[in-house]
């Protein structure tokens, strides 16, 4: 379908009279494109709010800092079949990535030597901020096809864009997918690229009788109903407000820095939001986006973000000052308001996105497992890649835990290992 493709025995041609790029002994084009607003306009509705042109545009005016867009468009015999769709950051080991302080001695040394001396320029096939699939854009392909499509057309593509920007990408990252396409994989493999399997992202599926979050609560097992109801005691004196656009931009410094709070601690941060990303997120989605902020005694202390699309409820990210977690319960709180507000918006599931698993499972989430595909285009260094990540990736043992009556949680409680790994053979 796309020719008999070898990474060598391709070549491309120049843009044509419609601005495309051919690559000989294929039938596949494409274009080169910074801004949303310059992909072709015969394409079809986007299936998700988070690749139509209001988000995209939002994050293209006021991104992460640091971060860029590049956008593939790609057509078949002329006819045009979908996107690539990517961003670009500068990535600092020293800023994105936090060393888990229980590791000393010797192996701590090297791992913040390690991290001072990482500086990657980054092209990443996804969206850096959210946990999902939102790279690639082929409605009509299989995941088969559509790994094969980016493996080709990142290859030509890369070089011209680099003689356009003025510099060289160090790593090719292609982040969250599922691992039914992953297994669908082998092209990117066979092309030096390295899977790992990622921390999962947790997932509530709301079942049709909740239809209220009483229901819910009924479904639970005695001890984990218990167990919200004193969460809920403790935090009596949390005030909820669901601010409106002028309040989020009124509260924009506190609730910056109560993300900042949160980001700071993570054991991997790529993403730098800018203070009016929330506001516009308002303005731009409306009802869509939703910021619950929780007050102690007039002062804000925590919130947290969800955006909802194609009955999804998809949490976003939240702010929270750890001082009052254990008093106030404050983050199992949050957890259990999510929810809430899944049910009462007609969600099918709740998305809590990646992080603190065992928590998330407690009041039912689900690990969906996410693989992402990494390449450096050193050939020599691409070697060390797999070597690189585990060194770096802290080890736990997570115990994934059901609340719920008709499960038991005897049955379903299991212990898995966090730990990052490459996994070849799930690509066969």
């Amino acid at each position: 379908m796309f020719g008999s493709f070898c990474p060598y025995s391709h070549s491309i041609k120049g843009e044509n009279e419609k601005g495309r790029y051919q690559i000989e002994n294929t039938n596949l084009e494409f274009k080169i494109a910074y801004s949303y607003k310059d992909l072709p306009e015969t394409q079809s509705k986007p299936a998700s709010l988070f690749i139509d042109s209001t988000y995209q545009n939002l994050l293209e005016e006021h991104p992460s800092i640091g971060m860029e867009f590049i956008y593939l468009p790609i057509y078949e015999n002329g006819m045009y079949i979908g996107t690539v769709m990517a961003q670009t950051t500068l990535v600092k080991g020293d800023e994105s990535f936090r060393i888990d302080p229980k590791v000393s001695g010797i192996k701590g040394k090297s791992q913040k030597w390690l991290l001072k001396n990482i500086k990657l320029r980054s092209f990443v096939v996804g969206n850096l901020l959210l946990t999902g699939n939102y790279g690639l854009q082929f409605p009509s392909k299989s995941a088969r096809e559509s790994f094969v499509i980016v493996d080709i057309v990142t290859k030509f593509a890369l070089p011209i864009i680099e003689k356009e920007k003025g510099y060289k990408f160090s790593i090719q990252f292609y982040k969250d997918f599922n691992e039914e396409d992953t297994a669908q994989s082998s092209s990117l493999l066979q092309s030096g690229f390295h899977c790992f399997k990622g921390e999962a992202s947790m997932v509530l599926e709301v079942l049709p009788e909740w239809k209220k979050f009483e229901d819910y609560l009924g479904a639970m097992s005695s001890k984990y109903r218990v167990r919200a109801k004193r969460a809920f005691k403790k935090g009596k004196n949390l005030v909820r407000k669901d601010l409106s656009y002028d309040q989020i931009y009124f509260y924009r410094k506190r609730i910056h820095e109560l993300y900042r709070k949160v980001c700071d601690a993570a054991d991997m941060n790529l993403v730098h939001l800018s203070q009016i990303y929330f506001p516009e997120l308002k303005k731009r989605l409306k009802d869509d986006f939703k910021m619950i902020a929780y007050f102690i005694d007039g002062e804000m202390v925590a919130y947290f973000t969800i955006i909802n699309d194609q009955q999804e409820t998809h949490a976003h990210f939240l702010g929270m000052e750890n001082a009052f977690n254990n008093k106030h319960q404050l983050y199992l709180n949050i957890l259990y308001d999510i929810i809430r507000v899944g049910i009462e918006s007609g969600s099918k599931f709740v998305d809590f996105a990646r992080t603190a698993p065992e928590i998330k499972s407690s009041v039912g989430a689900e690990p969906n497992e996410m693989y992402i595909f990494v390449k450096h285009r050193n050939t020599f260094l691409n070697k060390f890649v797999n070597s690189v990540f585990t060194y770096l990736e802290p080890k736990r043992d997570i115990v994934y835990r059901s609340p719920f009556k008709s499960k038991g949680t005897s049955q379903t409680e299991k212990v898995v290992s966090s730990e990052v790994k490459s996994t070849p053979q799930s690509a066969n």
